[in-house]
């Protein structure tokens, strides 16, 4: 792991332990409820990382502060399919994963595990909620329009925030939304 991303990897940590020690407490899984947007996820499963690449509009990979590397899929969003071996990606996928690599490559970011979730999915990513500058990367991409709000068996924390944004980008026309017609299901 380079200086740089120890550096950035122990000021989040500190960050976390300060807001600790402070009396920011995280809500406890009893009291999380998916309902509720503002409700913060429960954050003693959280993790300082940096973004190595990004896979596709709703895929990354990090690198801990242990210095592991995992594969993250985003909670809460579906972005259209890069095209693989030969294949031609759905309508806006390199979009979505440009505008990803943007908001998140070579970045510090907190992954957030979410009790309503497994921890991985059928695939072996780790199910994650990723914040960047406090703000959820899969908000963002979906008011920017990249993707569709996604729940998989069970509402997730935040789901609400999930679908208001997409609601924003449908009405703005942003994105997949103009681009594809809003079809890259």
């Amino acid at each position: 792991m380079t200086p740089a991303r120890v550096s950035t990897a122990r000021i989040l940590l500190t960050a976390m332990a300060i807001a600790a020690l402070t009396g920011c407490t995280p809500t406890s899984p009893e009291q999380a409820t998916p309902e509720s947007p503002s409700t913060p996820v429960v954050v003693s499963a959280s993790e300082a990382a940096e973004v190595v690449a990004v896979v596709d509009g709703d895929t990354i990979d990090v690198s801990t502060a242990t210095g592991d590397t995992a594969r993250v899929r985003l909670i809460g969003i579906d972005a259209p399919e890069i095209g693989r071996d030969g294949e031609p990606g759905e309508c806006y996928a390199t979009e979505a994963r440009d505008f990803l690599d943007e908001l998140l490559y070579g970045r510090a970011v907190e992954l957030q595990s979410d009790n309503t979730q497994a921890e991985t999915d059928k695939y072996g990513r780790l199910l994650r909620h990723v914040a960047v500058d406090g703000r959820s990367a899969a908000v963002l991409a979906l008011e920017a329009g990249t993707g569709h709000e996604y729940t998989y068996e069970a509402p997730y924390i935040g789901q609400l925030e999930h679908r208001d944004a997409e609601q924003v980008a449908t009405k703005a026309g942003a994105g997949l939304w103009t681009v594809c017609d809003g079809r890259a299901r």
